[in-house]
């Protein structure tokens, strides 16, 4: 199936959509109401059924991140693979929508320090996320586009937290270290920043946003830069996460997978042959490469 409105998906597609992300539908005939429980349900299962995959960008000949409805559809619905957030947050967003909830698309600038501990630094525009509003007033963070994604979406309140498993989500309000609104004479502008648990009171910056709207053109600019900047992280290894139902991650980075659970590190694996990461992809992942995509493979274990 491809998509037919440049815009939005269709019924059908949103159908197809619930069913590769394993969602339980009451009536397979009926979309589910826009309810919070809803929302909790949809991120889970999207986080645990779509990898955070960066393989366009080393097994492709243009080396880069199709996010046109289009091809974000054909890569995850009909290919069963995966993406990053410029595409995995696209596809929610209209997910939600054609479900019926009010969302809004947003911007969000990195923060996330190499170490805890390390300084924080705000980068550019370059993480998209969705909030979505309900009708009495209250909104949350809906992401499954950041790696190590929360299982659940977050609601825009001081102090508010999540917990899958002790997979611990919060948000704290901030302002940005370089900020001088005396210079305009506006008020200092507050960012929403979502922190991940670390364990032992330690709490480490993920991202930072504001309610601004944002459009997909502006995500046009951010996707190009994380494909082609020599500064993007993706560059520099192979990237594949996936999350499962019982809170274990699973992280394909290089030649190393990694499993973790809520208390750390359980497993490290180093391949030392491509074949062994290949059969890695397949058994953690679903994801077996094309004959075409090993021909534009430019990272494989010699």
């Amino acid at each position: 199936m491809t998509v037919e409105n440049t815009q939005h998906f269709s019924t059908e597609q949103i159908f197809c959509i619930l069913r590769r992300i394993n969602y339980p539908l009451v009536d397979p005939n009926v979309l589910p109401e826009p309810t919070l429980k809803t929302l909790q349900e949809l991120q889970c299962r999207c986080v645990t059924s779509i990898p955070f995959e960066t393989l366009s960008l080393r097994t492709t000949k243009t080396r880069e991140v199709d996010i046109s409805l289009e091809g974000i559809y054909d890569r995850v619905v009909n290919k069963h693979r995966g993406g990053w957030c410029f595409s995995l947050n696209r596809l929610a967003f209209e997910l939600l929508r054609g479900i019926g909830f009010k969302v809004q698309l947003t911007l969000a600038r990195v923060c996330k320090p190499k170490q805890y501990g390390d300084p924080i630094v705000y980068g550019n525009f370059s993480h998209r996320i969705s909030i979505v509003r309900f009708e009495d007033g209250t909104k949350y963070a809906f992401d499954i586009g950041f790696g190590k994604t929360s299982f659940y979406p977050i609601q825009l309140k001081e102090g508010a937290m999540v917990d899958y498993l002790g997979h611990k989500r919060r948000l704290i309000k901030v302002i940005h270290n370089l900020s001088e609104p005396e210079i305009l004479g506006n008020p200092a502008q507050e960012m929403w920043r979502l922190e991940e648990y670390l364990g032992e009171d330690k709490w480490i910056p993920c991202y930072a946003f504001t309610e601004q709207q944002f459009y997909d053109v502006d995500c046009d600019v951010g996707n190009f830069s994380a494909c082609f900047s020599p500064k993007s992280t993706f560059l520099k290894v192979f990237w594949c996460i996936q999350a499962t139902l019982d809170g274990t991650f699973y992280l394909l980075l290089g030649n190393e997978l990694k499993v973790q659970t809520a208390t750390g590190t359980t497993e490290a694996i180093v391949f030392e042959k491509e074949q062994d990461r290949l059969d890695a992809l397949e058994k953690y992942f679903g994801i077996t490469l094309t004959e075409e995509e090993m021909k534009y493979h430019d990272q494989k274990i010699e």
